[in-house]
């Protein structure tokens, strides 16, 4: 039974490993896909085991890549990762279950050889050690080597393995000292943050925040400091007609009716019918008035609007590349480099539309590279005669220094703010 119990989670990480690299699919949705191919087999067994260990498989994929090809001479199938895991790092994990050292040393008759991880690493150049030792591709770890020193990149990588979490108060429903004495109630310990009053640092928790009822009613919401602060940027006001291009979920969208007391014009564009369907339930659950609130399923590049709004959020597709502590599937997405490379050209067309549709336009990307930042906006301010680049009267560092634009650019970072690693530029149009 304990062998057969193994080889299902073997078989289950496996599954998910290919979700996530052949689909492009978030860690949370290859799970529930894998959750429902597995469904039958998975009767009895605890589903937070199979959670955990596909994350920390997944949290170091170029690692185990690194070990397979040291212990086998060659990469190959996603099983032979989660046995690696298995072998290597999932003692702490896995000790306790019955015959697992029994399995370990079938294990071992099988493997051509064993090695000495430490030993092998300590072969490696400085680079290849940082991409191996905290699994990050190479090229991404050589990219940020450009514009901060060894020791910062590794505190940058080292931070995007931890997870943090943040809370947003929905004032629309509930005050911040009501929803903090509540989540103090359900053992969950915040930290009210200095920046932004109805942000709230999660310290502890004791069950996961999406069993929370607040949560479930609407009354408190999971979003990023950062992403907030890219609504921050966009300064609403009351009466202020507001475009969000990429609008699906709706969560900056339901925030910048918070910020407003339901008092802003929202026109809400998606390219998605089944996204903006479930972004109007998500709205009428947060409370947004959705009189005020016009809905267009169209795509962003080709906009279906003739008149020009006050403001325009353009919170833009991207490689996600800066929400790793959230989901660290990106650094598998990120291996396919054709695939980041595609994202830049779609930017840059989404960027221009946004100019032609509003005075001040907020451009943003939860992304860590230039070629998705500065260098989409740099394009921008070079080739458009009527724009003008204003740094967005928020907090965060400038942007990477060997950018002219650096210091009217703002980013984000997990190992400064406790943020995901976000983009923020502000651009007006004369």
């Amino acid at each position: 039974m304990v062998g057969k119990y193994l080889e299902t989670l073997v078989d289950f990480v496996a599954r998910m490993l290919y979700y996530i690299d052949k689909y492009k699919l978030s860690f949370d949705k290859a799970f529930q896909y894998t959750l429902s191919d597995y469904r039958k087999r998975l009767r009895g067994y605890s589903l937070k085991r199979f959670y955990n260990v596909s994350w920390n498989v997944v949290l170091n994929y170029y690692k185990l890549r690194f070990i397979e090809e040291k212990v086998y001479g060659a990469t190959k199938g996603y099983k032979r990762l989660v046995t690696l895991w298995m072998y290597y790092l999932g003692n702490d994990t896995l000790k306790e279950i019955k015959g697992y050292n029994r399995f370990i040393r079938k294990l071992s008759k099988s493997m051509p050889k064993n090695i000495d991880l430490d030993e092998e690493l300590s072969k490696l150049d400085s680079v290849s050690r940082i991409a191996v030792e905290l699994s990050y591709p190479k090229w991404f770890v050589e990219l940020l080597l450009k514009y901060m020193s060894d020791s910062e990149v590794t505190r940058l990588l080292e931070s995007m393995n931890n997870e943090f979490y943040w809370i947003r108060v929905n004032t629309l429903k509930i005050d911040v000292d009501k929803a903090i004495r509540l989540l103090e109630a359900e053992n969950v310990s915040v930290e009210q943050d200095k920046d932004l009053w109805y942000m709230l640092k999660v310290i502890d928790y004791s069950k996961p925040l999406y069993q929370l009822e607040l949560l479930k009613e609407g009354y408190i919401i999971t979003q990023d400091k950062a992403s907030a602060m890219v609504v921050e940027a966009l300064e609403p006001e009351e009466n202020d007609v507001i475009i969000d291009m990429c609008a699906a979920p709706g969560i900056k969208a339901s925030l910048i009716m918070q910020l407003t007391e339901n008092k802003a014009n929202m026109v809400l564009m998606d390219i998605s019918r089944d996204r903006v369907y479930n972004m109007v339930k998500l709205l009428r659950k947060y409370g947004v008035d959705i009189n005020r609130v016009q809905i267009v399923i169209a795509d962003s590049t080709k906009p279906p609007i003739s008149y020009r709004a006050n403001k325009v959020l353009l919170d833009a597709p991207c490689t996600s590349s800066g929400t790793l502590p959230r989901d660290p599937s990106i650094r598998i997405h990120l291996d396919d480099i054709e695939w980041v490379k595609k994202f830049p050209k779609l930017q840059l067309s989404l960027l221009k539309s946004a100019l032609r549709l509003g005075y001040e336009v907020v451009y943003a990307v939860c992304s860590l590279l230039p070629w998705e930042g500065e260098e989409v906006v740099e394009k921008i301010v070079g080739s458009e005669n009527n724009v003008v680049l204003e740094r967005p009267g928020i907090p965060g560092s400038s942007g990477y220094k060997s950018y002219d634009i650096s210091g009217k650019v703002v980013r984000f970072f997990p190992h400064i703010h406790r943020a995901e690693g976000f983009f923020i530029a502000k651009i007006k149009v004369l």
